[in-house]
């Protein structure tokens, strides 16, 4: 599994045991909140049941005391304490109605059966009321003695009898119901105070076992990756890294072996070269002179490259260090302007990358190490492919494109990129220096385990003293250079480096005013021809 997965997954149940951490805290407050809730409203209840028991035995040893000892008026404070009953009822029903909102399914029988008791004790407490106003109302029409007697038999039968007993229940109820509730709660918090616990523990026992499986996934490889720097940092080019997997470590330790062996082959090279060199100095003179030749011409051709360097790099680069002067000189700019600078200084940098690449290829495969990306190719594929590209540029100047063989299949080995390159620097050629309405003319074939591509244009042609030096670099011959101003004469010169590098060659056949016509013959790929 890649570091890169590995990571993911580890933040992935970062985050979930993150997310389950905040669920469990907000579900544990909400739970608090509602048990909080229901314990304040149940000592509330509680508290208004005994107030109201007390309120009521007052009114009624009031009322009783006021009739047994014969006062005409109204007991003091009965108005006030039946006011008080009355609030202490309406509260008991508000906290009641307010209860049996926050309980559940479960619950909500049980809180039902709290307001009808509580509609029963208004009942009870309504009639009580009732039978003393009556016993007032005898007395108030002078029959005090029936007065007395109807005060005598509700005194007997215990006039609020019944609504003590109701009050009594409600009472023994609501405090069960708040030792319930208080217990409830205190489960509750120890549950989540060990479910806390044990989600905390396993957090941390999952964070330090996703560290401990990192760091150990990491540090192995780590050591053997420096180890194997060490030692070839100290000339050991034996040494292979061993890991495996499929990594990005056993990717580097891959391409670390891989640089290694090619460290090795090719010291080992020098080494063998150097050896034979010393075995065969004396029989090799004649050699050792050619190879300085050789070198002296090479030497000439390295001066030549850079002097063609300094003298094409100047232009792009006195030009974008001119715009950079520019822009820099002087305050407050239209930004227009500065654009149109820094368009012309990427437009240069474009160009000078473009023509640092062609000559790095040219020196390269001049130096026979030029970098390919070999595989097997069906050219007539790749050329029908690049005549369409090259029937865009083609359209300016109404030439026509013919591609003679059609799809022909003829597979060679190669780099694709390089050679679409190649048929491109052709056919542009073509186009380029072809008169309007021409035609160009694309055939493919094969022979002697050859491919030969041929590019023809019924152009201008290129005289004959020009056609010797048409490979060489920044070489225009006067004919091109009057018809076409573009160009810098290195089209050609890759072009050759591209074909040499294949291990093929390029010849080109011209006469002034009929045409050019370009031959390049590749190598076949051997095992697609016996295949």
């Amino acid at each position: 599994m890649r570091y890169q997965t590995k990571l993911l997954i580890t933040a992935g149940l970062l985050l979930a045991l993150s997310l389950s951490a905040a669920a469990l805290a907000y579900w544990g407050v909400t739970q608090s909140h509602t048990f909080f809730s229901r314990s304040r409203i149940a000592h509330e209840q509680l508290e208004r049941q005994l107030q109201l028991s007390r309120h009521s035995q007052q009114l009624f040893k009031a009322w009783t005391d006021t009739l047994l000892t014969g006062m005409s008026d109204k007991p003091l404070g009965a108005a006030y304490l039946n006011k008080v009953i009355e609030s202490d009822l309406a509260a008991l029903q508000d906290l009641t109605e307010r209860e049996l909102a926050l309980v559940g399914p479960e619950e909500h029988k049980g809180e039902s059966a709290e307001l009808e008791r509580l509609a029963a004790i208004k009942q009870e407490f309504q009639q009580a009321l009732d039978q003393l106003g009556e016993v007032e109302q005898l007395r108030n029409r002078g029959r005090p003695d029936v007065a007395w007697q109807n005060l005598l038999e509700l005194t007997k039968n215990g006039i609020d009898q019944k609504l003590n007993e109701l009050i009594e229940v409600a009472v023994a109820d609501e405090t069960a119901e708040v030792v319930r509730i208080d217990a409830d709660a205190t489960k509750f918090l120890n549950r989540l105070e060990r479910i806390s616990q044990i989600h905390a523990a396993l957090a941390i026992l999952a964070t330090l076992a996703l560290a401990i499986l990192l760091l150990r996934g990491l540090r192995a490889p780590l050591a053997e990756l420096l180890r194997g720097t060490s030692k070839l940092a100290k000339g050991d080019l034996s040494h292979r890294i061993s890991i495996s997997g499929h990594d990005e470590f056993a990717d580097l330790g891959r391409s670390f072996n891989s640089m290694a062996t090619d460290l090795q082959s090719h010291q080992k090279a020098l080494q063998d070269a150097h050896a034979n060199l010393e075995t065969l100095v004396e029989e090799r003179t004649e050699e050792l002179r050619r190879a300085n030749e050789s070198l002296r011409k090479i030497d000439e051709t390295r001066r030549g490259f850079f002097a063609d360097i300094s003298h094409e790099l100047r232009t792009p680069l006195t030009i974008i260090r001119g715009e950079g002067e520019i822009t820099l000189r002087g305050k407050n700019k239209p930004v227009a302007e500065y654009k149109r600078s820094i368009d012309r200084i990427v437009e240069q940098a474009k160009h000078l990358s473009v023509l640092v690449n062609d000559l790095l290829f040219i020196a390269r495969q001049g130096a026979g190490a030029a970098r390919l990306n070999l595989q097997p190719i069906d050219l007539g594929d790749l050329l029908e492919k690049v005549c369409g590209d090259a029937k865009v540029i083609a359209h300016a100047k109404a030439v026509d494109i013919a591609f003679a063989n059609g799809r022909a299949q003829e597979i060679v080995r190669g780099d694709p990129a390089r050679l679409r390159q190649l048929f491109l620097v052709l056919l542009d050629n073509a186009v380029r220096y072809s008169k309007s309405k021409g035609s160009v003319k694309v055939e493919i074939g094969s022979a002697n385990g050859e491919v030969t591509v041929r590019v023809s244009d019924r152009g201008i042609g290129i005289p004959q003293d020009e056609l010797e030096g048409i490979f060489e670099r920044f070489r225009r011959g006067g004919h091109a250079a009057s018809m076409n101003e573009e160009g810098l004469g290195l089209g050609l010169p890759v072009a050759k480096a591209i074909v040499e590098a294949h291990k093929g060659r390029i010849e080109m056949v011209s006469q002034v005013g009929e045409g050019t016509t370009v031959t390049v013959a590749l190598p076949a790929d051997e095992a697609e021809t016996a295949a």
